[in-house]
């Protein structure tokens, strides 16, 4: 891999810095296709394969984050919109491309949402999509600030990231083109959705396992 690709550990430190928060990564293939939990295995009972796969693999990935946070892994539900339940006092996100995942979790004293995204190839999202994910300022401003990643990639997985970090405390489905992206003054990039007074950063990243975008909104006193 080239040299600008982090690993596991660098993508976790720069989570905690993009953060400032204790923030716990797990990253793997998906190689699992059983749930040790009934309530886990009811979600997918009448799934193929390959959804089997994504899901107690992401779920497996939960329970490693979850124990290098100190918290004793358990059954990692499926909310009303798709989201993972986390034990109390925790937040976190699960995403899986074709053949990895991650899960990353921290912890509601300091976070109200936090979202995660994985694309191995950000490629693979095609120009013929930029219509359903960016909105027209969107392409020359990812472009920018992100010259070596193509834009239409980069908006997908970091909108995909905002979703997971908010829906849940806006309950409800997000459309993509409900969030708006803008840059801010050091460089950075954050997200817009009305109804959030406040914006969301967002992080991307090129790593080892593909791009990886997060989001996260915060606690306030």
């Amino acid at each position: 891999m080239p040299q600008n690709h982090l690993q596991l550990e660098a993508i976790e430190r720069r989570l905690r810095q993009f953060t400032q928060t204790p923030i716990y990564l797990a990253a793997g293939m998906l190689t699992e296709s059983v749930s040790s939990y009934e309530e886990e295995r009811q979600v997918i009972r009448y799934a193929v394969p390959k959804r089997q796969r994504e899901f107690c693999s992401g779920r497996h990935l939960a329970r490693v984050a979850l124990n290098r946070a100190g918290i004793t892994p358990t059954c990692v539900p499926r909310g009303p919109l798709g989201n993972p339940i986390w034990p109390e006092s925790v937040v976190g996100s699960i995403t899986h491309d074709h053949t990895h995942g991650a899960a990353v979790i921290g912890f509601d004293s300091e976070l109200q949402g936090l979202g995660l995204d994985l694309i191995e190839n950000p490629y693979q999202v095609t120009e013929d999509l930029t219509g359903q994910i960016m909105l027209p300022h969107e392409q020359a401003l990812l472009h920018s600030l992100y010259p070596a990643l193509p834009s239409v990639g980069v908006a997908f997985s970091v909108k995909e990231s905002v979703v997971k970090a908010i829906s849940v405390l806006v309950g409800r489905y997000i459309d993509l083109l409900e969030i708006r992206l803008n840059n801010t003054n050091q460089g950075g990039l954050t997200a817009h959705l009305d109804g959030i007074p406040a914006p969301l950063p967002c992080l991307v990243l090129q790593t080892q396992i593909g791009l990886v975008t997060c989001s996260f909104y915060p606690r306030k006193d």
